[in-house]
């Protein structure tokens, strides 16, 4: 077995008469930054569902941290220290950004989401967790703020900041820069390197905005129609002829 964090081996899904993922395999190295890009309909996000437990795989094996979660749910998967985000960012925008960090902080210490249930020491360990939260994605001033007041490059902070309240080994972002100005790209940007650099986090992602990818990825996955058609560093998924053909383009590589 690799001492990678995360496999998925042959992994497949059909969804009637179409095979949206077939036979993909991936090794996520422990302490790495992996992007999964490929044209749509490439089957990036069906195999993201599988790797997060949203999909069981039809046929096919995931691992993580040295344990086969094939068919286990994404609760366990949680549990187990893996956490999600989504295209859409899955927050509470009626709740303040401060509550929003609540709700995962508790649960993790299996408090349950009422604001005066845990106790002093408990509520006082908690806020200092989500303090700690705000401060490593730069929200600490936008504590008391509503969620839906924020700008959208903010909201992805808040939802990334939640996924981190479960204190996962690996975090699944699924197109972090969607809808994002350069300006608040970014800013995103900076606050997942600087997780990665910090706290030694486990990065697998998916995103079709190049440029961030080739100056953020340490391997690429790129998948078409399914399959795998190429995987490696930046610089080698820049030189690939068949990668530019299938997706990239030589401008979109040669301007990047």
């Amino acid at each position: 077995m690799s001492d990678a964090l995360l496999i998925a081996d042959a992994v497949s899904k059909k969804f009637g008469g179409v095979q949206a993922v077939d036979r993909v395999s991936i090794e996520v190295a422990s302490g790495s930054i992996h992007a999964v890009i490929g044209p749509n309909g490439a089957g990036k996000t069906t195999f993201f569902n599988t790797l997060s437990g949203f999909f069981f795989p039809d046929s096919g094996t995931v691992w993580f941290d040295g344990v086969d979660i094939t068919n286990e749910t994404n609760w366990r998967r949680i549990k187990r220290g893996m956490s999600r985000t989504f295209q859409t960012p899955s927050i509470f925008p009626e709740l303040s950004v401060y509550e929003n960090l609540l709700i995962g902080t508790q649960a993790k210490r299996g408090v349950a989401f009422r604001l005066n249930s845990p106790s002093a020491k408990a509520r006082g360990e908690i806020d200092a967790r989500v303090d700690e939260l705000l401060g490593f994605v730069g929200l600490a001033a936008a504590k008391s703020r509503t969620v839906s007041e924020l700008s959208h490059g903010s909201q992805r902070l808040v939802e990334i900041a939640m996924s981190l309240s479960t204190e996962p080994k690996l975090v699944l972002l699924d197109e972090p820069m969607a809808g994002l100005a350069e300006a608040e790209t970014d800013r995103v940007i900076a606050v997942i390197r600087d997780l990665h650099e910090r706290l030694g986090l486990t990065v697998v992602f998916v995103e079709h905005n190049m440029r961030v990818v080739l100056s953020l990825a340490h391997r690429i996955t790129v998948l078409d129609r399914g399959r795998l058609l190429a995987e490696g560093t930046p610089a080698e998924i820049a030189a690939d002829e068949a990668v530019r053909d299938a997706y990239l383009g030589k401008e979109v590589i040669d301007h990047v």
